[in-house]
C-alpha cells in the first residue's frame, strides 16, 4: 500500500522543492475530500457523469466553489473530468460511495473532519510537552472528550466501522479463526468485524464487549446483519473487567490507543479471563512497524495516536516486550495485505 508519501522510490524521483510543497499543502486535499464526502458527491455520480451546475443544485452549494473543490480532487486522481465542468467517478472516488462494500466515506468523514484537523494542528504542543494535543485543547482525555460531543462521537464510530469494513477482508484472508467456538471482540464497536467473522465461520458464536453507549448502537447493527442469534453484545469497560467465557479474545486497533501502562492493564484483564481455558488465545490486529527507516503507513498513524489518546504504534520488538511483560507468549505474527498484522498470543 505504498503512496507518494511512503514510497522511497517515488519520493526520490520528485524534485525536492515540489515534494516539500506537496507535503505542506496536503491538508488542502484532506479538506476537499471531507467536503466531497459530506456532500455525497460520489453517490450522486454513481449513475454516471454530471455537470457542475446540476451537482451544485442537488447539494445546494455554490457552483463555482464546488467546481474548484472537485477540480482540485481531479488533479490528484479523485474523480475525473471527462468533459469541461462535468465530473465522473474515478477508482478512488468509487470508494467514497456510501453503498460499496469497502467504502472509505466514513473513514474520510472522521479522519479529515474539522475536529481531527484542529487537534492535529497542535502537534507542536505534544512534541514540546509530551501531552496529547486533545487534552491541551479540550481539557479531557480523548475518549471522554469525544463521547461528550455527540457529532464527534458519531463520526468516530462511523469512521471505525468504515475502517473495519475495508480491513476485515485482509485480516480474515490472512488469519484462520478455526478451532474457536466463542470469540469475544473486545471494544468491537458496532460489531462489523465480529459479524464478518461469524459469517465466514458458521459454527462460531460471538460476544461483543464495549461501553454501554456503544453497545446500544451495536445491538441495532447486529440485528440488521441478522446475527443477533449468534452474537451477544454486552456492556463493560476493559480497564475494569473482561468477562470469561470465550475461547479467544480479539482486539483490533485497541492496543495502539494506549501507552504500555494502560496496555498492561488491559492484557492483565484478558489473562484473567483466559485463566484455566485450555487452548485459549489472544488475537490482536494492529500495525507492526519496521525497526528501520523503511516506509510504513503506521508511522503516520502513530502520530494520531500520539495526539489523541497518547498511545503508539509498535515495532515487532516492542510487541514482544509488551506481551512478555504481561505474561503472554506470542505464537505468531501474521502479515496481511493491509498495513497491519495479526498477533496471536497465549498465556505463559
Amino acid at each position: 500500500m505504498a503512496s507518494t508519501l511512503t514510497d522511497t522510490a517515488a519520493i526520490s524521483a520528485i524534485d525536492p522543492a515540489q515534494h516539500l510543497g506537496q507535503l505542506t499543502t496536503g491538508y488542502e486535499i484532506s479538506a476537499c475530500l471531507y467536503a466531497a464526502a459530506s456532500l455525497n458527491i460520489a453517490d450522486l455520480l454513481a449513475s454516471g457523469p454530471r455537470g457542475i451546475d446540476e451537482l451544485a443544485s442537488e447539494t445546494k452549494t455554490n457552483a463555482d466553489r464546488l467546481y474548484r473543490v472537485l477540480r482540485a480532487l481531479v488533479s490528484v486522481g479523485v474523480f475525473s473530468e471527462p468533459q469541461p465542468r462535468t465530473f465522473a467517478l474515478s477508482p478512488a472516488a468509487e470508494l467514497l460511495r456510501s453503498d460499496v462494500p469497502n467504502s472509505h466515506r466514513g473513514f474520510v468523514l472522521w479522519t479529515a473532519c474539522p475536529f481531527v484537523m484542529n487537534v492535529t494542528s497542535h502537534i507542536l504542543h505534544s512534541v514540546q510537552t509530551g501531552q496529547p494535543a486533545i487534552e491541551h485543547l479540550h481539557g479531557k482525555p480523548a475518549f471522554e472528550c469525544m463521547s461528550s460531543m455527540p457529532d464527534v462521537a458519531f463520526a468516530f464510530n462511523e469512521g471505525m466501522t468504515s475502517i473495519s469494513g475495508f480491513l476485515a477482508p485482509a485480516v480474515l484472508d490472512a488469519y484462520s479463526f478455526e478451532g474457536i467456538d466463542t470469540l469475544m471482540d473486545v471494544a468491537g464497536g458496532h460489531g462489523y468485524f465480529l459479524c464478518q467473522v461469524l459469517e465466514r465461520y458458521p459454527h462460531m458464536k460471538g460476544i461483543l464487549l464495549d461501553l454501554p453507549s456503544v453497545v446500544e448502537g451495536a445491538k441495532c447493527a447486529i440485528c440488521e446483519r441478522r446475527m443477533d442469534h449468534r452474537c451477544e453484545p454486552i456492556a463493560g469497560n476493559f480497564f475494569e473487567h473482561i468477562p470469561a467465557g470465550a475461547d479467544a479474545y480479539f482486539m483490533q486497533h485497541i492496543m495502539h490507543d494506549w501507552d504500555d501502562e494502560h496496555c498492561l492493564k488491559i492484557l492483565g484483564n484478558v489473562k484473567q479471563a483466559l485463566a484455566g481455558r485450555k487452548n485459549g488465545r489472544l488475537i490482536v490486529s494492529d500495525a507492526v512497524l519496521p525497526e528501520t527507516s523503511e516506509p510504513h503507513p503506521g508511522k503516520l498513524l502513530d502520530l494520531l495516536m500520539m495526539l489523541f489518546p497518547g498511545g503508539r504504534e509498535r515495532t515487532r520488538k516492542e510487541w514482544y516486550e509488551l506481551f512478555d511483560t504481561a505474561g503472554f507468549r506470542i505464537t505468531k505474527i501474521v502479515p496481511t495485505s493491509a498495513p497491519e498484522s495479526v498477533i496471536e498470543a497465549v498465556v505463559r
